[in-house]
């Protein structure tokens, strides 16, 4: 095989890795891989060689342990073991012609199959019927009044960076300047998604009614179930802006902060424990942030450009991920606060979005190429004993980015955003100069991540698929609306409450789970969303944990205690571990899978919600006289699922209850101790069933 060969293939094969081979390529590929042994060989090392090279971030944000920092370097080559699958498809065709030629006969398992696991009903196990939804003693319609709450004025941000017109905005899309009061941004909403349904000719779900919204509304904004007063308050409240005064409320209370701190703190960072880190001052911090309502530009900000230890909340974002030369701190950033798949060009241009050279990857990591982590040893005064402290210090020396091309060359980077280079002799830190061009546009892409990332945390789908991948390859399935709602979002001074307000008070919000007779609206499918019914979600762990205390009694307040937020991260280490890999991902059993089945079975959070002396709700169902038996299901079926049981169901439900009286009657149980068993059992059912496993 002579050099020129050697050179043809080689260059053909980053073409195929990189996706630009063309039909000739390929053919002239094969003819150098047929023809010749040692062909065949560089070919396989070759596709090797490229395979290490790929690595993909795009996994949970949970922290590994970290190892000690290093010392800058000039080469930066960066361990990587992932293959995208479009690579992956046209590696093996020609491994395939390979696999001939050795008369070898190499096996692909199929990529597994994902289905969306949700409880199984239990009810019907325990010869009781599925619950069906039932409409409770009063209904509303959806609020009939939005009150105005006018927009404020932008303040100026201080230091703001101003970027060339020839790169702002990153947006084409040309739209009108959003409404300035609630009530129309609301209106806004409604607009965008009727008209998307009318052209696809989807009917949309009637209104949900009390009791489907109440629970809903609870989960999304406490992260809790409702207790039986909250939704009995609710069904006798008359006014017809009732929603609205409820959103407000929830909006307004420490249930609310403390739920978005939780779900940021597990994107930001994972859900495990790592003593690299600390969990518990991030989700402090973020409890603030979201409880005086700080600008979400504010919140990034702090995060992209925080220094100091573990004490500082925000810092443990980096210190989470600023491990192998900042790759994973890039690829996150990117990923979790801007919703781009960035890592798919780390080591050669973007298999799908041309337009992303490898560069871009490495701009944007040149800007952590500053900070380094410094380790000393410090007395812990509450264990009193010398324990690690791990804090971000910027370099007053450092150096560009260094990174490997898929030709062997070596590039130079420098820190770079949207157009816009920066100079690393300026005095201010390149993390701080970061944190400032992020928002520079006139809708900046952190704005419109997390625009659509809210609404995929209210609706279970956002408006691209998936929800962290905004890229220009993505379709989106409401452009218009997302970049009205972004102009809004960054209108109110990044308003992360009004954002939620718009999104609670809108139609599609108010609609039922149930879809209408004939719908298109199939994203589980894959299709677009279309948001004509309200999708199913499975409760968060951290959901269902504080709904099983509440179906115990346990008052609201209490869950906000900082003993109670310890033992539910103790409860949550039985389902998520981290994963020691350099993608700093964590795995999880609670999936529907065993472990999370067997919770539900015989775990003590669910014993403690069923069993006599530990509950206050059974307790107090079981103990008051003279109560009839369909009231007593009824309460029980209010403090588990929010609504009361249809008459079909609680016929069928007392009718399983009489027979277990009997049963133990008849083995001389007294009887009422047979109807507190009795109780006890249809309690743990209404628990145990799929419809209280999820939020619809």
């Amino acid at each position: 095989m002579t050099s020129g060969e050697r050179r043809d293939l080689l260059q053909r094969v980053d073409a195929l890795c990189e996706g630009t081979a063309t039909a000739a390529d390929l053919a002239r590929l094969e003819e150098l891989v047929l023809r010749d042994a040692e062909a065949r060989r560089l070919y396989v090392e070759a596709i090797e060689l490229h395979g290490q090279l790929y690595w993909d971030a795009a996994g949970a944000g949970a922290a590994e342990t970290l190892p000690k920092p290093l010392q800058a370097s000039a080469s930066s080559k960066r361990p990587v073991n992932r293959r995208s699958r479009q690579f992956a498809i046209a590696a093996g065709s020609l491994a395939a012609i390979l696999l001939i030629v050795a008369s070898a006969v190499w096996t692909f398992p199929p990529a597994p199959q994902h289905d969306k696991n949700v409880l199984p009903n239990r009810l019907a196990n325990q010869a009781h019927p599925q619950a069906a939804e039932t409409v409770p003693p009063v209904l509303s319609s959806a609020p009939a009044k939005v009150p105005e709450i006018t927009l404020p004025t932008v303040p100026a941000m201080k230091g703001e960076v101003e970027l060339p017109l020839a790169v702002r905005p990153q947006s084409t899309l040309a739209i009108a300047a959003p409404p300035r009061t609630d009530a129309g941004l609301v209106q806004l909403v409604n607009a965008g998604i009727l008209r998307n349904q009318t052209e696809h000719g989807v009917t949309p779900a009637p209104q949900a009614n009390d009791a489907e919204w109440v629970r809903r509304v609870y989960l999304d904004l406490a992260g809790r179930i409702p207790t039986p007063a909250e939704v009995e308050s609710f069904f006798q409240e008359g006014r017809p802006e009732k929603r609205a005064l409820l959103v407000d409320s929830l909006l307004a209370s420490p249930a609310f902060a403390r739920h978005q701190a939780t779900v940021w703190t597990n994107l930001l960072v994972g859900r495990t424990r790592d003593e690299a880190i600390r969990r518990d001052t991030m989700l402090s911090w973020l409890n603030r942030q979201f409880a005086e309502n700080r600008p979400w530009r504010e919140t990034v900000g702090e995060l992209v450009a925080a220094e100091g230890t573990q004490e500082n909340g925000p810092a443990n974002f980096l210190l989470a991920h600023l491990n192998n030369q900042a790759v994973p701190a890039t690829a996150i950033t990117s990923r979790i606060l801007l919703c781009e798949q960035l890592q798919c060009a780390q080591c050669h241009q973007h298999p799908v979005v041309k337009e992303w050279e490898q560069s871009r990857f490495w701009e944007l990591n040149a800007f952590f190429q500053q900070t380094k982590i410094q380790e000393t040893m410090a007395l812990n005064p509450s264990t009193k004993r010398m324990e690690p402290v791990r804090e971000l210090v910027d370099l007053d020396r450092f150096g560009p980015t260094y990174y490997e091309s898929l030709r062997g060359v070596m590039q130079v980077a420098y820190p770079r955003y949207a157009g816009v280079e920066v100079m690393t002799e300026q005095p201010s830190p390149l993390r701080e100069q970061l944190s400032k061009l992020l928002f520079a546009e006139d809708r900046p892409q952190p704005a419109r991540a997390f625009v659509n990332r809210t609404w995929a945390q209210f609706f279970g789908y956002g408006f691209t698929s998936p929800v962290d991948d905004m890229g220009p390859q993505t379709p989106v399935s409401h452009p218009e609306l997302l970049e009205q709602l972004t102009a809004a979002f960054v209108a109110s001074d990044y308003d992360v409450k009004r954002l939620v307000r718009w999104i609670c008070l809108s139609d599609a919000y108010q609609r039922s789970s149930q879809p209408a007779a004939t719908t298109g609206d199939t994203p589980e499918l894959g299709d677009p969303a279309l948001f004509s019914r309200m999708y199913v979600k499975p409760l968060t762990a951290e959901q269902l944990y504080d709904s099983l205390l509440v179906a115990a009694g346990t008052a609201p307040d209490e869950l906000l205690l900082a003993a109670s937020e310890n033992r539910r991260e103790t409860w949550l280490a039985q389902f998520y571990t981290s994963v020691d890999t350099e993608e700093n991902s964590e795995s999880s059993t609670f999936d529907g899978s065993l472990p999370q089945a067997l919770m539900m079975i015989n775990g003590d959070l669910v014993q403690n919600a069923t069993s006599p002396g530990k509950s206050r709700i059974l307790d107090d169902v079981t103990s008051r006289g003279g109560v009839a038996e369909a009231d007593r299901i009824r309460q029980l079926c209010l403090a588990a699922l929010s609504r009361y049981p249809s008459q079909e169901e609680l016929a069928q439900v007392r009718d399983v209850l009489r027979r277990s009286i009997r049963q133990r009657t008849e083995r001389n149980v007294p009887l009422q101790l047979a109807l507190a068993e009795g109780l006890k059992d249809v309690y743990w059912a209404y628990l145990n069933s799929s419809e209280f496993a999820v939020n619809h």
